[in-house]
């Protein structure tokens, strides 16, 4: 790992911690699945928790610095990198339960759109994970990369708000994922805000 240069080493290593978290996060919510789920689902929607936590870093970091230049927004336009290796790392391990889920169960809990949706999703994420690094990113090019990621980052944030928001409402059960609702209505508001003329703050003259 010395011959590599500190932007890949570095990102090997939140990529490492990321896939030790995630297997330790999917073998608690395997052994705590919950009274109503099956094992290999708790382990589903452990890990599938985990990376909406990690999902909220770029989800907030873009609106928030067009809306407040100071040293949060700053800091959390530094972390979204590093947070989208992370994230990587996380779904990589939750794709690798989605599959044992399928192989272990006759009838996953499962609607056919979200799987191709959500295959999608998982496939794009591994995508942007593998260019997060110099090298990858430089043979895909910018349009292509930028194409990837921001793909990647729309397909999650329709899955978020399809699970947390909408899906409940048609369960007759709209409070069961109220915090994370609440996150995700928050960073899809702030987008919008963002997006308005004139709602940047602390723009040079």
């Amino acid at each position: 790992m010395s011959a590599l240069n500190p932007r890949t080493r570095e990102g090997l290593l939140w990529l490492l911690g990321a896939l030790v978290l995630a297997i330790a996060i999917g073998f608690i919510g395997y052994r705590f699945p919950g009274s109503h789920h099956e094992p290999i689902v708790g382990a589903l929607i452990w890990t599938g928790r985990l990376a909406f936590l990690v999902f909220l870093i770029p989800l907030f970091a873009s609106p928030t610095r067009k809306l407040f230049r100071n040293e949060l927004s700053t800091r959390l336009m530094r972390w979204r990198r590093n947070a989208g290796i992370v994230y990587g790392g996380i779904q990589s391990v939750h794709l690798i339960i989605v599959c044992m889920m399928f192989a272990l169960m006759p009838e996953p809990p499962t609607e056919e759109i979200m799987v191709i949706i959500g295959g999608f999703g998982l496939a794009l994420s591994v995508a942007m994970l593998i260019t997060s690094f110099p090298r990858p990113t430089r043979f895909l090019g910018p349009k292509l990369w930028k194409w990837t990621h921001k793909s990647g980052f729309y397909v999650f944030m329709t899955i978020y708000f399809y699970d947390f928001v909408v899906e409940p409402i048609l369960l007759d059960n709209p409070t069961s994922h109220l915090p994370w609702a609440t996150l995700t209505l928050l960073g899809m508001l702030a987008r919008i805000v963002a997006m308005v003329p004139g709602s940047q703050r602390g723009q040079p003259a």
